[in-house]
């Protein structure tokens, strides 16, 4: 499946965040994956490149060099993952890409799998972003990127570009898609199943959304629409799918929201949201965050604690990061259809299963009811054996406390999950699903 992966800010490669000398980080890395780490955001289209050490223009907020590169790659070599590179689109400057693109090639290798152009380009006029006159648009972004690939594919033939990274919202994948030139080799989009502002700037403050929205029936019916025309964009256009950037909520200038984003409900929702996709025909998700400090509310599924010394620490879990280690389990294997009779609300449950090799069959079940417990009955002609590990909080709001098989992550980065025997019954498993928790199965012959 492969569908777990990680989304950075590009400015995060100028930082110390992602040095091996973190060893927490490369345990949760090496635990998740192997993945692909995208970078990407609004930071790619202010930070500059520079192989030659030229100084850096009033606009760059972060200068990213070959030494960067490097350090890039001694994470990738000892965690196993490999990465999508987003060059800077927002001040234009293909011979720079280029530039960019031959140097990442020689130093990342086979760790290297693309690039990406531009970060929303179809948010570059928006007052908040200003990177374009109003008057840019689809047609505009096609011309500007027939630039870009022709001068990156000139140092690169063999370039894979990932695009075109737009917006939750966007209107223009049509218009791209059906472009008679086929810039891209996989067609990525971003996807965010809430929002909200707070007022800073051109922002307009709008009300924060609650953990119960982000789990509600509306919200999957939202991204069971938007997967389903995102597909078939991928169909039309004949090229794999793939959310290069998501999370719990989008905002107009802020990453996260204090109800649904360092809490236990970002890992309930983040476990069904990968199973959806990728049985959906999604190749990958990239959860979007940062490694450096944690900030109260962001959505970080890992990073580095925010402490009152202002001392480096090492790289921490958040609740998310359970969501996506137990749709891990799932990785491997091949979707199969599941049909679940019970008691409970059937609005509030969702199930995935996926078979494995010698017939190994793994099975997710989400109840994002917040209240009331449900009763499963397991039957599967030939199995007689199975172990569950159950993801589990306080309560939707909890920032700490979150397990997966009874265990939590320490400082190291170390985690001994427990699988629980489930017994048979008269030849059926029998689960009882407390309110806002989720169960991993896995069923042997």
């Amino acid at each position: 499946m492969g569908a777990v992966g990680i989304s950075l800010e590009v400015e995060e490669l100028g930082t110390r965040d992602l040095n091996v000398s973190h060893k927490s980080l490369v345990a949760l890395m090496r635990r998740l994956g192997p993945g692909v780490l995208r970078f990407g955001g609004g930071s790619g289209d202010v930070a500059w490149w520079t192989s030659h050490d030229e100084p850096s223009p009033p606009w760059a907020t972060r200068v990213i060099t070959p030494s960067d590169l490097t350090t890039l790659r001694r994470l990738l070599d000892l965690t196993g993952w490999r990465t999508i590179l987003a060059v800077n689109l927002g001040h234009f400057d293909p011979s720079r890409a280029a530039d960019e693109v031959q140097v990442a090639e020689r130093i990342l290798g086979s760790r290297l799998i693309g690039f990406e152009i531009g970060n929303e380009p179809d948010k570059f006029s928006d007052p908040v972003v200003k990177l374009r006159p109003a008057s840019y648009n689809v047609s505009s972004y096609l011309k500007e990127i027939a630039t870009y690939s022709a001068a990156m594919r000139a140092v690169v033939p063999s370039l894979r570009l990932y695009g075109p990274d737009l917006s939750t919202r966007s209107s223009w994948l049509p218009a791209i898609i059906s472009s008679k030139s086929s810039w891209f080799n996989t067609v990525t989009l971003h996807y965010y199943p809430t929002s909200y502002s707070i007022p800073k700037g051109s922002c307009k403050g709008t009300p924060a959304p609650t953990a119960s929205e982000l789990l509600s029936p509306q919200a999957r019916e939202r991204e069971t629409a938007v997967l389903q025309t995102f597909v078939g964009a991928g169909e039309f256009a004949k090229r794999e799918v793939r959310i290069s950037e998501t999370n719990t909520t989008s905002s107009c200038d802020y990453h996260g929201g204090p109800a649904t984003s360092p809490v236990f409900a970002s890992a309930l929702w983040s476990l069904d949201w990968i199973l959806r996709a990728a049985s959906a025909g999604v190749a990958g998700l990239n959860f979007h965050g940062d490694v450096g400090r944690c900030a109260p509310d962001t959505f970080s599924p890992m990073c580095i604690p925010d402490n009152s010394t202002g001392a480096r620490t090492e790289v921490a879990s958040r609740p998310e990061y359970y969501g996506l280690l137990a749709a891990r389990e799932l990785e491997g294997g091949r979707f199969i259809p599941i049909t679940i009779s019970g008691q409970g609300p059937s609005d509030d449950f969702t199930a995935y299963a996926t078979i494995h090799p010698h017939d190994v069959i793994t099975l997710a079940i989400d109840n994002l009811a917040t209240t009331g417990s449900g009763t499963f009955i397991l039957k599967v002609s030939g199995y007689h054996r199975a172990t569950g590990r159950r993801l589990s909080g306080r309560s939707l709001g909890a920032t700490g406390g979150v397990t997966f098989g009874r265990a939590s992550f320490d400082i190291a980065g170390a985690i001994r999950p427990v699988r629980t025997t489930i017994p048979m019954v008269q030849g059926v498993f029998r689960l009882r699903m407390a309110p806002s928790s989720a169960i991993i199965v896995t069923l042997q012959r």
